[in-house]
Formats: C-alpha cells, structure tokens, sequence
C-alpha cells in the first residue's frame, strides 16, 4: 500500500473510532456512546446499564424526538433479539417489551412486559428512557442477561402513540464490541 493511500485510510479510521465508545465500567455496570463531541464530552447516543442482584437498570439518552430502543441479543445480529421500545412527547413515556424473530420483521409486542420502573423525559432536544427489567425471566420471548450478551441501541424512525406502531430506525443501531459478562451474583 502507498504511503499517501496509508495516511488517508488512517485520517478516515480515526475520527470514526471516536464515535462508538463501549465503556464496560465492571461486570455489572457500563454504557455504550456515539457521536460525542471531542471538546465537551456531550454525546448525541448514550446507553448505560447497572446490574444488581436479580434486575437490570437500563437509560437510553439521544438527541432525538423519536423512538428509542435497547436490544439484547447472543450475537451482533438483530434477529432473535430482546427488544425495548420506547418515545417520550407531551408529558408521557411509552415503552414496551418486545422481540425480533426473523430478520427485517418489526418487533412484536411481548404478551409479557417484564419491565417495571419506566421514567422518561425530553429536555433541550434530549430524550431519556430508563427503566429496569428482570435478569431472567420465564418469558421464551425474553434473553436471560446471565451470562455474556451483546447490547443495542438504536435510535428510530417516526412512532405512532395510539397504535403503538414503530417505523424502521433512521440509521444502523450501535452496538457493543464485544459481548457484555453479566454475573448477578457478583453485582
């Protein structure tokens, strides 16, 4: 490879691999960024999670007013993956449990929410989701967090509040690097 093709693969490389930060703070604990500013260390995505005894505490925050999700999955593909849907607009926070079977089909609502605790807010074009949810459940719909799991966040497309209905997300969902050990046992 020549010098010069070298160089501008570099320039091109690094300032990407400032945008998707996995930070995995301990084996209970850590969150995932994207698209932070270098200056002031605001970012516009930002997924973090704390783990302790037999539940999980999940906050979603993007620069966005619509919908937000965190999936939980075996591998870093969306299908067959755990899925938490949410918005929040006019006062209210919606979010939902659900799950993605095949590839390209919308998550389908859970018959069972196992999530609880659910706070929302929009602020300064800001929105926040969090919210806990069980480390295993009896749900075939739910993945069991015990053990080693990838994690993802996404940023969506249009809502329906009425329906409940989601739009495709507007860009490919971040996702951790590497699958995030979770021992309840130890948190």
């Amino acid at each position: 490879m020549a010098k010069s093709s070298f160089i501008s693969l570099i320039s091109v490389i690094i300032p990407f691999l400032w945008m998707i930060n996995p930070t995995a703070t301990s084996l209970c604990s850590g969150k995932l960024t994207a698209n932070c500013n270098k200056m002031t260390k605001v970012c516009d995505q930002e997924l973090s999670w704390s783990a302790a005894k037999n539940e999980i505490e999940f906050t979603m925050t993007a620069k966005t007013d619509k919908w937000l999700a965190v999936g939980i999955s075996s591998d870093q593909l969306m299908p067959f993956t755990d899925v938490y849907v949410g918005w929040t607009g006019m006062g209210a926070t919606y979010l939902s449990d659900r799950y993605i079977g095949k590839y390209r089909i919308h998550p389908e609502l859970d018959s069972k929410q196992n999530l609880y605790n659910v706070n929302g807010s929009y602020i300064d074009g800001y929105s926040r989701i969090k919210f806990k949810r069980p480390i295993t459940t009896n749900d075939e719909d739910d993945i069991s967090i015990d053990g080693c799991r990838y994690f993802f966040f996404a940023e969506g497309g249009e809502f329906n509040s009425a329906t409940k209905e989601i739009h495709k997300h507007s860009s490919a969902p971040i996702v951790t690097s590497q699958a995030i050990c979770i021992n309840p046992s130890k948190c």
